[in-house]
């Protein structure tokens, strides 16, 4: 199961990540203020006038202003960032146009496009993009017609470098939207998995509450010693099952820590202490269990657990007083795994329980790209054969 945390970069190299971003584009801005500090000194007359210097220091005011805005966008929301940064440009647009000395600005012309592209991609919806790529369009069409002229090649360029801009601000919102996708189906995911587990642990425990029950209830009177004992095997199951309970709704609690398991870790040297609970006096139960040495692949050894949990559930469920084997091993890179029972009840077997337990064994084994049978051998018997191919990990 896919988690979203595994998606994200831990928050130490995240927090590195934007601050060399925000360096750089620190480095970038400051060097375009330069360019245009020298090039407004060479392209300044002889003997400047006051609007030469009124319009040349406006310029420079708007180019830092809209710099800064631009560097701690991030933390602005979006539309204040986006807004002020289009609004103080326009601005700059129309006073250097009324005292007469057009004077444009590389700095802020690099700043409308990073507010233009972060401005479409953060909008929250399409409506809101398509208004800010206007704005956008607007403050630069008009900038460049006010402090350089209605020439229509300046007119065009400006057009292309907005529409490169917003180009970029819509790949950006559809990389978001996608990785919100993702996350909300690792999410659907984790809720599936959360309803199989609790589905899994009640109907293990309480089908074992049941018959321990049904069997105390009938030898009552005649043995009490063998109530007793069931008695204590109720106690300890109704204990195991609101255990796992408390444990998956510790996982799903809001105030759970980020790495909190989303679900209950098992492995292939639980399965004995499981059959042990299924018959404790192992009267009727025969196991093999064979651990390998090399750790196995991820999702074999857990998924190995859930089927022979649920395949004793079964047992419970349709046979009476059933002999059962249950054999796990290791073969030829390949996990082999056999849950048998006799005593079946008939047409238990093929009426099934209403529930979705071999639905899950099914979608659990070919997720590993393994095989599942699940059927009747005999008459009164049943026998769910398991395998799943490159076990073990080399």
């Amino acid at each position: 199961m896919p988690d979203p945390d595994d998606r994200r970069p831990p928050r130490a190299t995240w927090l590195r990540s934007r601050a060399a971003t925000t360096a750089l584009e620190l480095v970038a801005l400051a060097g375009l203020l330069v360019v245009d500090l020298e090039l407004g000194a060479r392209l300044a007359p002889g003997t400047p006038g006051g609007a030469d210097v009124a319009g040349a220091l406006v310029t420079a005011l708007v180019a830092v202003v809209v710099a800064v805005v631009a560097l701690v966008r991030r933390r602005l929301p979006w539309w204040l960032a986006t807004g002020g940064v289009l609004t103080v440009s326009a601005g700059g647009s129309l006073v250097c146009a009324v005292v007469g000395s057009p004077s444009p600005s590389l700095t802020e012309a690099a700043a409308l496009v990073v507010v233009t592209a972060s401005g479409v991609r953060a909008a929250p919806t399409s409506r809101a993009a398509a208004g800010t790529a206007a704005a956008a369009l607007v403050a630069v069409v008009g900038g460049v017609a006010l402090r350089i002229g209605p020439q229509a090649t300046d007119v065009l360029l400006a057009v292309l470098v907005w529409g490169c801009a917003v180009v970029a601000g819509v790949a950006g919102r559809a990389a978001r939207t996608r990785r919100a996708s993702a996350l909300e189906e690792a999410r659907r995911a984790e809720r599936a998995e959360l309803a199989r587990e609790l589905h899994d642990v009640v109907a293990h425990q309480v089908t074992g509450i049941v018959v321990q029950a049904q069997a105390a209830i009938a030898v009552a009177r005649t043995d009490p010693a063998r109530a007793t004992q069931a008695f204590e095997a109720i106690e300890a199951a109704g204990a195991e099952a609101l255990a796992g309970m408390r444990r998956m709704v510790g996982a799903i609690r809001e105030d759970a820590g980020p790495d909190a398991p989303v679900t209950v870790r098992y492995d292939l040297a639980d399965i004995p202490p499981l059959v042990d609970r299924f018959d404790a006096g192992r009267g009727r139960t025969t196991s093999r269990v064979e651990v390998p040495d090399a750790p196995l692949a991820p999702g074999i050894g857990e998924s190995a657990y859930r089927i022979v949990r649920e395949a004793l559930t079964n047992v419970r469920r349709h046979a009476v007083d059933p002999s059962t084997h249950v054999c796990v091993r290791v073969v030829d890179d390949a996990l082999r795994l056999e849950v048998g029972n006799d005593g079946v009840r008939p047409g238990s077997a093929s009426r099934g329980s209403g529930g979705f337990g071999l639905t899950g064994m099914a979608e659990r084994v070919a997720a590993l790209g393994g095989t599942l049978h699940a059927g009747a051998d005999e008459a009164d018997t049943w026998v769910v054969r398991v395998e799943i191919p490159a076990a073990v990990t080399r």
